[in-house]
């Protein structure tokens, strides 16, 4: 619990659509090495919250005065803060760059404001070594300016999930008559196939795939479709559920292929029948 005496500077929402809610999960919010000497020596409270962080203070200043004060006093403009992930599926799941190592940066004087909400715009910086996710920088002058005005300094980050091309195989292991084979859905995305292919391990299969554009992964289902059988006996036609519900994308499972203008994350789904 914090002391009536601290009062909140600025506030860092992060969002990620690939959860329920849109509540971003598994990241850690540490302040850079020169931010946690500003902490120390100025009596600052940093607060982790369930999606993000909040900066206290408890200074009798003017924001203007405490902020130009520190920066006087140590030549820094800013707060500076680094985002880790404790799951490595978040490189999976998330909408970044792909087959590329680098940092995504975060700060207060790129921003796009709609309804008084303050998005930080993200700008992805290319590095050999990146152990980071992200990196948050709060600018003095913008709260400052806020302050000035008696807006709120609650800003945003919004994360989105990985959008990829779906892709099932279906390996009839118990050499059953299937018929021709289908996938249906509630939704309007349709699948092309069967395909007859030989799988790296020399299996057999039927592989599907959608027909147009991608979907976005998930943490929790969106999108349910079914595997159905069409088979004749007798002259009549019959129609049956297979497999009712197939399996959401693993992250983990995705292999990447090259357009003709982009590379493509796909998702690959492994049924056995």
């Amino acid at each position: 619990m914090f002391k009536s005496s601290f009062y909140k500077m600025f506030r860092v929402e992060v969002m990620h659509t690939y959860f329920v809610n849109n509540i971003c999960k598994g990241l850690v919010y540490v302040a850079s090495k020169e931010t946690k000497g500003i902490i120390k020596r100025f009596s600052l409270k940093l607060k982790v919250i369930d999606n993000g962080f909040e900066f206290y203070t408890q200074t009798e200043k003017t924001i203007e005065e405490f902020l130009n004060y520190i920066t006087l006093t140590t030549g820094e403009e800013s707060f500076n803060f680094n985002i880790t992930t404790t799951n490595q599926q978040f490189y999976h799941y998330t909408n970044l760059p792909v087959n590329q190592l680098g940092v995504i940066k975060f700060s207060s004087a790129s921003v796009e404001t709609s309804n008084k909400e303050k998005k930080l715009i993200p700008s992805f910086t290319k590095k050999q070594e990146a152990n980071i996710l992200s990196r948050v920088s709060i600018h003095f002058q913008e709260l400052i300016k806020l302050d000035k005005s008696k807006e709120l300094a609650n800003y945003k980050i919004q994360f989105k999930a990985r959008e990829t091309q779906w892709k099932y195989f279906i390996l009839n292991n118990s050499k059953q008559n299937l018929g021709e084979l289908s996938i249906t859905g509630k939704s309007e995305k349709q699948f092309k196939g069967p395909f007859d292919v030989i799988l790296q391990n020399g299996q057999k299969a039927q592989e599907f795939s959608l027909k147009e554009g991608v979907l976005p992964l998930s943490e929790v289902p969106k999108y349910q479709f079914n595997l159905i059988s069409n088979t004749k006996k007798n002259g009549e036609a019959r129609t049956r559920v297979i497999c009712k519900g197939l399996p959401a994308p693993n992250p983990n499972t995705i292999e990447i292929k090259r357009s003709e203008s982009e590379l493509v994350v796909v998702s690959l789904m492994y049924v056995y029948v």
